[in-house]
């Protein structure tokens, strides 16, 4: 396993367990706001490391197709 891998499995088991120890109740308001915030950085126009257009153009991706595709989905 790289360390890269392993970084981020770490960072998975790690939330895992974070949430496992929330209520239902503050589970569910926690999603609620990583939704809007997810919303937020879906719509964004940055191009900094870790935005959403970054991630586009290291995936090869259209950013118009993917906010399209979400916008389709959630009608």
């Amino acid at each position: 396993m790289t360390d890269i891998d392993r970084e981020t499995l770490s960072a998975v088991f790690a939330s895992r367990v974070s949430l496992a120890k929330r209520t239902e109740d503050e589970a569910a308001e926690d999603a609620r706001q990583e939704h809007r915030n997810t919303l937020a950085w879906l719509l964004s126009g940055r191009k900094v490391e870790g935005s959403f257009l970054w991630f586009c153009l290291e995936f090869d991706l259209e950013a118009s197709a993917v906010r399209r595709a979400v916008a389709d989905r959630k009608k």
